[in-house]
């Protein structure tokens, strides 16, 4: 006479039991969900002066910060044009400290650019006066080359 204790009952049902386990964790581990997407990051761009292009290794939603010496008490200023892979999100001149108040004391230009596409672009600049023209095919002050993926 069979009876659920030696027919194999348990046996047969615990095996059930535990091929269902298995394969449920398989399936939690293969993944199926959406990739991990990395955070943003905040990117450091600063050209030793003289350098006149650097080059940017991107990711999108990536900030990059490109920060170049000026000095807006001389009349001077960047001007920026963007590219198409990124959007200019600031632009600021940051004055050096002055605590003793001397006349031409220079400071920093601060860009602020969010990568919007995968692709490469240029940001360029321009360091002039406002009154001034630049001769006709005059090169960039500064190139920063943006290269990002997705």
């Amino acid at each position: 006479m069979w009876t659920p204790t030696r027919g194999g009952l348990r046996t047969g049902a615990a095996a059930l039991v535990k091929a269902a386990l298995a394969v449920a964790l398989l399936a939690g581990c293969a993944g199926g969900g959406a990739p991990r997407q990395t955070p943003p990051r905040t990117i450091a761009v600063t050209p030793p002066p003289g350098e006149r292009a650097a080059v940017v290794e991107a990711r999108v939603g990536d900030t990059v910060v490109v920060t170049l010496e000026a000095n807006a008490t001389t009349g001077y200023a960047w001007t920026f044009t963007a590219g198409d892979t990124f959007a200019i999100e600031g632009d600021e001149y940051v004055p050096d400290p002055n605590p003793g108040g001397i006349a031409g004391k220079g400071g920093r230009q601060v860009v602020t650019l969010r990568v919007v596409r995968a692709g490469e672009s240029d940001l360029t600049g321009t360091y002039a006066r406002a009154w001034e023209t630049p001769p006709a095919g005059a090169r960039p002050d500064v190139v920063v080359t943006l290269r990002s993926t997705d």
